[in-house]
């Protein structure tokens, strides 16, 4: 069993891990990631692009799916996503790069943020300062934003046949059980 640093470290490090994943194709992450225990059969970077593209710009064999949450969530209004998540980002201090800017509700920039707060959260416990406000904000963040959209993602990216489909069901795997934690963490807290 592990320690609630150690615990808030992983859940750090799995977003990170489904961040990188998500981004455009980077030969170093998927050159580890394909080798380790069959996630991907090991491919040519010419040939991650090709899926990426294919996935989530250009549609080849399936209409591709936009990695923003304000386009699976159309009825809710961009605007108004955006404008929440920033609202999130700037409480924390957090800023978008500069040099690969992005919009604030692309699916990893949202990750991203999530490894930040559980990051946030292991080091509040390591120091031994007070974690609630980041589990808060991290069970705030899934509930409003990620947790909403996710199946939708992994429901477009199904019918694109790729290592994205497969991906996208484990960060919703990922993100039901973090929620699960933060929830059993925050009632475990209470006195």
């Amino acid at each position: 069993m592990s320690t609630p640093v150690e615990a808030a470290t992983a859940a750090a490090g799995a977003y990170l891990g489904f961040a990188r994943a998500f981004d455009y194709p980077r030969a170093e992450f998927w050159q580890e990631a394909e080798g380790a225990d069959g996630l991907a059969p090991v491919r040519s970077q010419e040939e991650r692009e090709a899926v990426y593209l294919a996935a989530f710009e250009l549609g080849w064999e399936a209409p591709s799916v936009p990695l923003y949450e304000g386009f699976c969530r159309p009825g809710e209004g961009r605007e108004g996503i955006l404008e929440d998540i920033l609202r999130f980002y700037e409480y924390f201090g957090v800023r978008l790069r500069e040099g690969n800017r992005d919009y604030p509700d692309h699916l990893v920039s949202e990750l991203e943020f999530m490894a930040f707060l559980a990051s946030r959260e292991a080091r509040a416990l390591a120091e031994g300062a007070d974690p609630e406000p980041f589990r808060c904000a991290q069970r705030d963040f899934l509930e409003r934003h990620l947790a909403l959209w996710a199946p939708e993602l992994a429901g477009r990216l199904a019918r694109t046949g790729t290592i994205y489909a497969q991906l996208s069901r484990d960060l919703g795997d990922f993100i039901c059980a973090h929620e699960a934690t933060l929830g059993a963490k925050s009632e475990g807290d209470s006195p």
